[in-house]
């Protein structure tokens, strides 16, 4: 669960936007949209404390007025595919914390990486150099290798930028279904909202898109 009152974004004390509040329960699967430039990869950097809240010295706890509870971990747009990875070996580096030595993982990791390739429908390409993979099924890569942190919230950042519609299709649809499966609370950006609206719970949004959200019958937070 992640909850917001109040807070500025920014990078070091300049603030880009403020008074943001909301509240992401947790098992929801959330869009986040806007206009350029208004700050959705900076907030999502924000949640995830790759930047803090501007003067608050570094921090990002209560306090200042955002609460991530559980583990959090962020999928950046833009992962370059590495020639000479598998899909396997791309997921496997999301547990680089558990792997001993040689990069050897324990029966307990071996079995979580097992699982998230499944979860994803990988297991049958794990052993496809990522080069040679889909966008679409790279960004799955991208996804499993956050999810087999085993994390509460995960954020991504535009998955569906550059997408065809199958692929956008595919990332959509594995997005909602990590929610109703893991428990986890997903929130991503995207441009693609007309493709989002149908899986998604909740939408954030911080530009006013009334009439691209007349069909949507969730709930509308304007941050």
């Amino acid at each position: 669960m992640i909850t917001a009152k109040d807070i500025s974004i920014g990078y070091g004390q300049k603030v880009i936007r403020e008074g943001i509040s909301f509240d992401a329960p947790q098992g929801e699967c959330i869009l986040l949209c806007g206009a350029n430039g208004t700050g959705k990869s900076t907030l999502l950097r924000t949640i995830a404390g790759l930047i803090p809240i501007p003067g608050s010295k570094g921090s990002t706890a209560t306090g200042h007025g955002l609460i991530v509870k559980g583990s959090t971990v962020m999928v950046p747009t833009h992962i370059p595919k590495i020639k000479g990875f598998t899909v396997r070996d791309f997921v496997r580096t999301g547990m680089y914390a558990e792997s001993g030595w040689a990069w050897r993982l324990n029966p307990s990791g071996e079995a979580k990486l097992k699982e998230s390739l499944e979860l994803l429908g990988l297991d049958a390409i794990a052993s496809d150099d990522i080069s040679r993979i889909s966008d679409g099924q790279f960004q799955k890569a991208c996804i499993a290798a956050a999810l087999v942190r085993r994390p509460g919230n995960i954020l991504l950042d535009e998955p569906t930028a550059f997408l065809d519609p199958d692929g956008r299709q595919m990332v959509l649809e594995t997005l909602r279904r990590l929610t109703r499966e893991t428990g986890a609370t997903v929130i991503f950006s995207t441009h693609d909202i007309h493709d989002a609206l149908a899986y998604v719970d909740e939408i954030f949004t911080l530009s006013p898109y009334m009439k691209l959200f007349e069909t949507f019958s969730g709930k509308v937070s304007y941050l």
